[in-house]
């Protein structure tokens, strides 16, 4: 991770390991996947090329691909702000790709990532697929979009698009180590990657396996030095004219052009199988634009620094609950609660997905926590009842009387934190800790609301179940119920 000023690097941290080669410490020339932060390299291409009267970011989509009959109603801009309503060909395969279950998804994804499907193939599906709403009218985050306007980066200028970013990116911006499309340049080890190796979404040391397929939305592969000098150049000027600067960071719905507005400055994330990357932009009136780039390895456990905690409730008393005719019982933390009408629980293989978003974060605490159900409104309400568990020891290892008052500040300052860096942001507008009883038990209760496209309110319940758990119940509201009326499902 670094933080940089056009004029200096002043915070810089490399993990204490080795590269690949067994020798080389990982150093600010290691080189990762930074996966979807490629798609601001392909914004800025696209602009270069509006700049030099190749196109026209008015085009529409049938002036490259005449047999898209769609085309006829999708623009440039709208791949540019993820607006056009072409699927996911990688998040959500089944009515890009028309097949359906997670079987035939992930066969197909196996596809994408091993190089065994062709851009016929993806054109043909693209010709097909079915559009999820009117060009123009909302925001849906698509890699398909990205892939669509490298395409179109080939056919105007007869490059390979790495040939592309390498002559009008990389080498003005003397990114010496920083490559598209290619195999076996990759320098970081990851980690934990046996099970995406197994379903073939890596090679066998845990690496992306994909170099045609993987351009446009993903597959630059970059280092944190190389990363500062492209963005000194990008903000300084050097790739973009004024103009050119003013489309690329207008906001539309949700997105500018592979960037997203921050509340102080932009920034982009992304995340592959073995890596997680970070591009963010601030402005700041004392020291200009400050550049902060974070890459790092992942895998199935959760790291925060040099810990990591992969599973925090194992050698304790905990049991999971169970779920049957629409009760919930956990008998080891004494909890029952009636499941309201039209509720669902998330199955048990997709919660460390569903609940890894804070994970990230860089607090010990959160990896030494996890989710035990999660149950949501299938009726679309938003509403949801989260019931999760806390290993007070492994997370607060120093703290061994840390109180449920504690951590529900901390955990309400830690989302305060996240939502300053979430794409479109959202702030904490109150905060109330007392007292409550669910199911006969005495819970800290702490109350939170947060404006997110609108006020959602938050009650986090947390009692110590014995010297070493503590268990955490949150419900999130977004309609006209009360707290009080999820409060009497408890018995």
């Amino acid at each position: 991770m670094a933080v940089a000023t056009d004029d200096d690097i002043v915070y810089l941290y490399c993990e204490d390991t080795a590269e690949k080669d067994g020798k080389t410490p990982v150093s600010q020339d290691t080189v990762f996947d930074i996966a979807s932060v490629s798609k601001t390299f392909t914004a800025v291409c696209i602009l270069q090329l509006q700049e030099k009267g190749k196109l026209s970011i008015d085009d529409t989509l049938d002036k490259y691909f005449p047999e898209y009959e769609k085309g006829k109603d999708i623009t440039i801009y709208n791949l540019l702000h993820m607006n056009s309503g072409i699927p996911d060909y990688m998040n959500n395969p089944d009515p890009f790709w028309n097949i359906s279950g997670a079987e035939a998804a992930d066969k197909q994804l196996s596809d994408i990532l091993q190089d065994k499907t062709t851009d016929e193939q993806f054109l043909e599906a693209l010709y097909n697929a079915p559009l999820m709403f009117e060009p123009g009218t909302q925001f849906s985050y698509s890699n398909t979009n990205y892939r669509l306007l490298a395409f179109i980066i080939e056919q105007v200028t007869g490059m390979k698009y790495c040939d592309y970013v390498q002559k009008n990116i990389f080498d003005k911006c003397s990114m010496k180590k920083t490559t598209s499309m290619a195999k076996g340049d990759m320098t970081y080890v990851p980690v934990d990657f046996e099970e995406q190796a197994a379903y073939g979404f890596t090679d066998e040391n845990g690496y992306p396996v994909c170099p045609n397929n993987s351009r446009g939305d993903g597959g630059i592969h970059s280092c944190v030095s190389d990363m500062i000098a492209f963005d000194r150049a990008l903000f300084g000027g050097k790739l973009l004219s004024k103009n050119s600067m003013g489309i690329l960071l207008k906001d539309d719905d949700s997105y500018c052009c592979g960037l997203n507005q921050d509340k102080n400055g932009y920034s982009h994330d992304g995340s592959s199988m073995t890596c997680y990357a970070k591009n963010k932009i601030i402005e700041s009136d004392e020291l200009g634009y400050v550049y902060v780039i974070t890459l790092e390895r992942t895998g199935n456990s959760v790291q925060n620094g040099a810990d990591i905690i992969a599973e925090p409730l194992e050698d304790t008393g905990y049991t999971r609950g169970t779920v049957k005719d629409g009760v919930y019982i956990n008998e080891y933390a004494d909890i029952k609660m009636n499941l309201p009408e039209g509720y669902e629980s998330i199955e048990v293989e997709d919660l460390p997905s569903v609940m890894s978003g804070f994970e990230k974060e860089d607090k010990r605490i959160e990896s030494a926590k996890r989710c035990d159900n999660l149950f949501y409104d299938g009726n679309g309400s938003g509403n949801a009842i989260e019931i999760s568990f806390l290993n007070t020891k492994l997370g607060v290892p120093d703290d061994s009387d840390y109180t449920e008052e504690e951590y529900l500040d901390d955990y309400i300052e830690l989302m305060a934190r996240a939502g300053e860096d979430d794409e479109d942001g959202w702030t904490i507008k109150s905060k109330d800790i007392n007292k409550a009883i669910l199911g006969g038990k005495e819970y800290v209760r702490a109350k939170s609301v947060i404006d997110y496209h609108g006020n959602t309110e938050f009650n986090y319940f947390a009692r110590k179940i014995d010297d070493e758990l503590m268990c955490i119940i949150t419900m999130s509201i977004n309609n006209d119920e009360s707290v009080s009326d999820f409060e009497k499902l408890f018995e």
